[in-house]
């Protein structure tokens, strides 16, 4: 064998070599996505929703290990377990969700509300304003500031005029990763307890703004960024690349990842 691979290194031209390992992979790479998406129609049978999602080690990614987030999260999970959300409007789209408890993060954002109390929240993704909802109901003395490129009012939202005029939330129709728009609201950001991310999941959003808080002098207090949709396979690399104590919740929150960040001295990336 050995002296085959060196007749072949040897007596094929490097250009031919290339082109070989190439095809490998090219038939490779057919061979495997025939295989997930046979695994992911298949799969579509058992469950409402279903993607393709990665499994990976813990020890090489030093920002997991953190006992304090542990013991924060220990707290988050016993309210959101014994306290239900009251749901108010059952005829909204995804109302159904609102106690869905695991499998849905809601719960989760009531009880770190309700147990750290953030007096300004932000809310990336405005969307119907589930998220919004509860933020308010759960942080009655907190101010929410929510991102997103659609107006509120073009959905059928759980949010209302009234919300609006109480001076308690208030809705910006910008693209944060552009930086002259972020700078506009870059004191709302250095202030804030708490950020929940609930953007695009395609991860070039994600990253980008990221790499724009990174940048950021924090004031050093209790602050956490709460970002959806981290089992992505797409989110796989944002979330590898925070390098701040951080903890997977998905167990406890959305279907499809939850990750929450201890963001109190600012965002550390690799």
């Amino acid at each position: 064998m050995q002296q085959l691979i060196y007749w072949y290194r040897k007596y094929i031209p490097v250009v031919i070599r290339k082109n070989i390992k190439n095809i490998i992979f090219f038939i490779k790479s057919l061979s495997s996505g025939y295989k997930y998406s046979y695994f992911q129609e298949s799969i579509r049978g058992f469950a409402r929703n279903a993607r393709l999602s990665y499994i990976a080690t813990l020890d090489d990614d030093p920002g997991t290990a953190n006992k304090d987030l542990v013991n924060f999260s220990i707290n988050w999970i016993k309210y959101a377990n014994e306290n239900e959300i009251t749901v108010k409007e059952t005829s909204k789209p995804g109302s159904q969700f609102l106690n869905q408890f695991p499998g849905e993060h809601y719960r989760l954002l009531s009880a770190l509300c309700a147990i750290e109390k953030p007096k300004l929240i932000i809310d990336i993704g405005t969307y119907t304003g589930m998220s919004s909802r509860v933020f308010l109901d759960y942080a009655p003395t907190s101010k929410v500031i929510t991102y997103d490129l659609i107006n509120w009012k073009e959905f059928d939202t759980y949010l209302d005029d009234e919300d609006f005029s109480s001076g308690r939330i208030e809705q910006h129709l910008v693209d944060l990763t552009l930086e002259d728009n972020f700078s506009k609201h870059k004191k709302d950001f250095i202030n804030c307890d708490l950020i929940f991310l609930d953007a695009p999941k395609d991860a070039i959003f994600e990253e980008k703004l990221l790499s724009i808080l990174s940048n950021l002098s924090f004031t050093n207090k209790k602050r956490f960024l709460l970002v959806d949709d981290i089992r992505y396979h797409e989110m796989f690399k944002f979330w590898r690349s925070i390098n701040s104590p951080k903890l997977d919740m998905t167990t406890f929150g959305s279907w499809c990842g939850t990750g929450v960040v201890d963001i109190s001295k600012g965002i550390d990336l690799k």
